[in-house]
């Protein structure tokens, strides 16, 4: 491989940079938890308790011998693992605003694999996106800009946020391809992707059923349309998303699959999550420059003062 093409990406994986993107990913992305965590509240009991669906012996069962990590290993007693939901709950809070970052981010990845052992039959694969995410954010900057924390620096007149090792977003943007390309490949394994009929099947599942859609869609040539098409769009966020002039063009065709997802099936929070990671592929130094650009824009339209 040519010399300057390696020099380039090295630059690209370990150069520094703006820490926003990390910043403004950790927001979004910890609010998503704390609303889906939000919603398992209400069926804290059904889902985490001895009298619910999964007592402990059935967590038991699932895990084998195999040891993992858990804060609820052997607990049976509802108010301990109530108490660490609601750690959990307020770990996720604090970290979409950024405050005590480092601790905040250590408590809820613990907090989220605790739980996720504990009831691991109510997972998607968004679970699991969720569960490796908060590990890394544990790790990371995440904290560095756009928080609290960074805030409260600023106030005391600290110094401006330094720029940081970028490898922790192209860590986030390397796992994004390499998630949408073994997906493709998976499907390619079959024959129902091939032949343009796999889309027919979901929304005939009816516990995935949402939103009503117009029953041409689940037929030819629609039905080819929406197969072929979803496998060239995850063929496309795992490629030519890291080439910048299709970028924009290829996200916002993953924003219209996960869009349609979201519309049609119940499976909370999976496009939300799917589509935050989006956000990784810009660095710092374009929001900042996103937003310079809009603000003069917004002042423009603003009605004149009498």
């Amino acid at each position: 491989m040519d010399k300057a093409v390696i020099r380039k990406l090295d630059r690209w994986i370990f150069g520094y940079g703006s820490p926003l993107t990390l910043g403004v990913y950790r927001a979004v992305f910890g609010s998503i938890i704390f609303f889906g965590l939000l919603m398992l509240s209400f069926d804290f009991g059904d889902w985490f308790t001895e009298t619910g669906l999964v007592p402990q012996t059935g967590a038991k069962l699932w895990a084998g011998d195999v040891w993992r990590l858990s804060l609820l290993n052997g607990v049976t007693d509802s108010r301990i693992t109530g108490a660490v939901f609601a750690m959990t709950l307020l770990a996720s809070l604090t970290t979409a605003l950024g405050l005590w970052t480092r601790v905040s981010t250590i408590i809820l990845a613990l907090g989220l694999v605790s739980l996720h052992h504990r009831n691991p039959f109510i997972l998607n694969g968004g679970d699991s996106l969720i569960r490796v995410t908060a590990i890394y954010f544990a790790v990371m900057p995440v904290g560095a800009a756009f928080s609290l924390d960074r805030l409260r620096i600023r106030r005391r007149g600290g110094p401006e946020a330094a720029p940081i090792s970028l490898w922790p977003q192209r860590l986030i943007q390397v796992q994004m391809a390499i998630v949408y390309g073994t997906t493709v490949l998976h499907k390619l394994t079959g024959v129902h992707w091939l032949d343009g009929t796999a889309a027919w099947y979901p929304p005939h599942l009816t516990e995935f059923n949402r939103f009503p859609t117009p029953a041409f869609v689940d037929f030819p040539p629609f039905l080819q349309a929406s197969t072929w098409g979803t496998l060239v769009i995850e063929v496309f966020l795992a490629t030519l998303v890291f080439w910048r002039p299709a970028r924009k063009w290829v996200l916002l065709s993953g924003l219209v699959l996960h869009g349609i997802i979201e519309y049609r099936f119940n499976i909370p929070l999976f496009a939300f999550l799917s589509v935050a990671q989006f956000i990784c592929h810009y660095d710092g130094e374009e929001i900042v420059a996103w937003w310079r650009r809009r603000r003069p824009r917004e002042v423009s339209n603003a009605p004149t003062p009498a």
